[in-house]
Parts: C-alpha cells; sequence; structure tokens
C-alpha cells in the first residue's frame, strides 16, 4: 500500500508541474469565467447607454407641422405625445412657425396624397428625416386616420406577423421546454442557444476528461517502457501496485478536471441571468451534476485501464497515436452516436446506447441532462458499466507482469485481445 500511495504521489506532483494540464482542468474554466464576467459588464454598459441614447432620443422629439390638403388627417393618435404635430391652415403660417422656432419642420400632404401616397418635407437642415429620425410619427399618424383611427388594425399592419415556432418533431419531453419556457436544456428550447446546447456541452467535458486521461495514462507507460524506465520501477514496486497508482492518480487528476469545468458550467449558469437570457424558471440541477461526476469515475475506469493495458504491449512511443485511436473507437463511436441522437435522446437507440457500458459514460450524461429519464434506467446502467470496470481491471491487472511490461513485442489488435481476454 505505500509503494502505491507514493506512485500516486509521484503521479500527481509530476502532473501539476505540466502547464498542459493545467491550463486544460483549471485554465479554460477559468477564462471561460473571466470572459463572462467580461461579457456581462460590457453587456450592461452597452444596455444603460443604449438606454439612455433611447431616453435622450425620446426627449429629443420636437414639434412638426404639417399642412393637410388632402383632408385626411382627422386628429393624432393618443399614443404620440402632446403637441408632436401641430396643424397649419396655410404654407405661409407653417413657414411663419418655423422661422420663429415654434416648430423644426413641416409637411405638406398634398390632395391627391391617396392616390400618389407622396407628401413634402420641408426642413432647416440638409439631411433632418435620415434613418432614425421621427418620420414615423407622421406614418404612422397618416396610417391610423387612413384606418378610421382603428389602432389595433393599424398596429397589425405596422407589425404584420409575430412568429412563434414550435418544433413538433421533438420527443414530448423537449417540446415542453419550448412552451414551458425553456426550464430544461434541450433542443426543445428554441429560444435560447446555450441551453439548448447544454446536454452537448456536459457531454462533452465528460468525453474530452476521459480521453485526455486515458491518452496521457497509454503515453506515460508507454514512454517509460521505450525509456526503460519500466525496468527499474519494477524492481521497487510491483506491477500491479504500478496500475494501481498509475490509474488512481490519473483518476483524480480528471476528477478535479471535470469538477472544475462542472463548477464553472454551474457558476456562469447560476450567475447568468438576463445577461445571457436565461428564462426565469430555468435551473442547473446539482443532480445532473453529481451523475456527470459518477459517469465519469466509470467511464474512466474503464477506458483509463484499456489505455493503460494498450500501454503495457507498446514498446514504442512512437506507436502511441495509432494504438490510442485504436483503444478509443468505441468512444469515439458512442460520442459520434450522442451527436446524432441529441435530439432524439429518448428513442430506442438512445436509450440502448445509455445503456450499453462502453457508451454510457457520454450517452447517458446527455439524456440526463435533458431530463425525462427514468431513475432505473441511469441505475442499471451505472450498475452494468461498473461490472465491466471491474472485469476489465481485473484482466488488465493480471495482463501488468514482468513478461508483458518488459517485452519488445510491437503493439497488434489481435495479441492485445487474445492477452486481455486470456488473462480475465
Amino acid at each position: 500500500m505505500r509503494k502505491t500511495i507514493e506512485i500516486i504521489r509521484y503521479e500527481l506532483v509530476s502532473a501539476f508541474r505540466r502547464l498542459s494540464y493545467l491550463f486544460l482542468a483549471f485554465g479554460i474554466p477559468l477564462l471561460a469565467i473571466i470572459a463572462f464576467a467580461g461579457f456581462s459588464f460590457i453587456k450592461s454598459s452597452r444596455s444603460s447607454g443604449e438606454n439612455s441614447e433611447s431616453n435622450q432620443e425620446e426627449n429629443e422629439l420636437v414639434t412638426e407641422g404639417y399642412i393637410d390638403n388632402s383632408g385626411l388627417i382627422d386628429f393624432i393618435p393618443q399614443d404620440l405625445p402632446e403637441n408632436i404635430l401641430v396643424s397649419f391652415s396655410s404654407e405661409s403660417e407653417a413657414q411663419s412657425a418655423l422661422d420663429s422656432g415654434i416648430i423644426e419642420a413641416y409637411y405638406i400632404i398634398p390632395a391627391d396624397y391617396i392616390e400618389s401616397g407622396q407628401l413634402i418635407y420641408i426642413h432647416p437642415t440638409s439631411n433632418p428625416i435620415a434613418e432614425g429620425g421621427q418620420n414615423w410619427i407622421m406614418r404612422w399618424t397618416l396610417l391610423v386616420n387612413m384606418l378610421d383611427g382603428d389602432m389595433k388594425v393599424a398596429s397589425n399592419i405596422w407589425f404584420p406577423a409575430d412568429f412563434n415556432r414550435q418544433n413538433l418533431s421533438l420527443e414530448q419531453s423537449t417540446t415542453g421546454n419550448a412552451s414551458e419556457g425553456c426550464t430544461s436544456p434541450g433542443f426543445g428550447c428554441e429560444s435560447n442557444l446555450l441551453i439548448q446546447l447544454l446536454p452537448l456541452g456536459l457531454m462533452l467535458v465528460i468525453y474530452i476528461s476521459i480521453i485526455t486521461g486515458g491518452s496521457y495514462l497509454l503515453r506515460i507507460i508507454s514512454s517509460e517502457k521505450d525509456s526503460r524506465v519500466m525496468e527499474l520501477l519494477i524492481l521497487s514496486a510491483s506491477p500491479r501496485q504500478l496500475l494501481t497508482g498509475k490509474v488512481f492518480s490519473y483518476c483524480i487528476l480528471g476528477l478535479l478536471q471535470v469538477m472544475a469545468w462542472f463548477g464553472a458550467v454551474f457558476l456562469i449558469f447560476r450567475i447568468g441571468g438576463t445577461t445571457l437570457n436565461i428564462p426565469q424558471g430555468f435551473t442547473l440541477p446539482i443532480s445532473r451534476l453529481g451523475w456527470g461526476l459518477i459517469y465519469f469515475i466509470l467511464g474512466f475506469a474503464v477506458y483509463a485501464s484499456l489505455m493503460a493495458g494498450a500501454g503495457a504491449l507498446t514498446p514504442k512511443l512512437s506507436q502511441y497515436t495509432s494504438v490510442y485511436f485504436i483503444v478509443s473507437i468505441p468512444l469515439f463511436v458512442s460520442y459520434f452516436f450522442s451527436l446524432m441522437l441529441l435530439g432524439k435522446p429518448h428513442s430506442t437507440l438512445a436509450v440502448g446506447l445509455s445503456l450499453f457500458p462502453l457508451s454510457a459514460p457520454v450517452m447517458m450524461i446527455t439524456r440526463l441532462t435533458v431530463g425525462g429519464v427514468p431513475i432505473w434506467q441511469p441505475l442499471i446502467s451505472a450498475g452494468l458499466t461498473l461490472a465491466m470496470a471491474i472485469l476489465i481491471i481485473r484482466a488488465i491487472a493480471r495482463m501488468f507482469h514482468a513478461q508483458i511490461l518488459l517485452s519488445g513485442q510491437p503493439f497488434s489488435v489481435s495479441r492485445y485481445i487474445n492477452v486481455l481476454f486470456r488473462t480475465s
């Protein structure tokens, strides 16, 4: 036990000296929080600036006049500021008011306005009716008067459509998210992209943590075999002590990484509020993050053990990339299917993959994040994954003996499978 603890301590200290691990595990979550804080500050500043500009524009609305030769305007709409439009009987009277500063500009509505749709705008500056000005006041007044004062119809014409989209192809549990104001993550939340892609994000955290932790373990063991350091290690500790210490230490490192990432996600959603346009009823339950930690540990136990066994059979560090890819194929495939089934988290295939131990760590966390999963499914899935992890760890532990660790034979899939099943 003492030697195993020494191996764990050595691997942890070595990992914390690697800038690559520190950046991936803690640097990226910290940068995400800092970026979010900066975005929140910029958005709040811009929002306050826009509000002040809006208030300023509203306060800067000027009084204008009009001469109605068409007899169209009978009244000024009640929703407009008082005395914003002043009627004049002649152009000379309006021009006199303009010269004296009573009005800032005036309109001449021709007798054939209904047929031509054209009017004349008299103003003292070169571009007072540019986009963003108050020409909308006259247009709104003309529209309401043409509709005999029916402001409801005028409003519908002014804004002819208000779309409310709902994706009926999604499962019932996800379609409810759209109608309930996005109270749960998933593709049913069409009003907020961040909540919509949250299951994908949490699944990626689990996937990346398992794959990086396992790859580190594979590379370390392959490097120690290639540099013949393994020969010295076996003299000071048994192969099983080496396996236990390395797997356990990298599990701790991966768990710290997942906790840092999950903590960043939880913190951002917890304090995101209006900055991320998060609906008021949306919450990210701690239980889902807890399930994420459980499935990371189980998934890491399975794949890290497989990586360690592959590293024991890899005599050259140059073979690391190809061996890593071969051993990771089941996790790659489950990740691919998780992306395909993200919009159908409760389909038969998705349920089957979430129960199968090799794909459960990424598929089940995706479904749990969406919600609507019966409690028996994650319990059975976790039990099956735990059983497979125990079987694989026992097989890899038997594989870890001096004859294999010191062997110089090249890695092959057939040899790896034969040794794995023979020792199990």
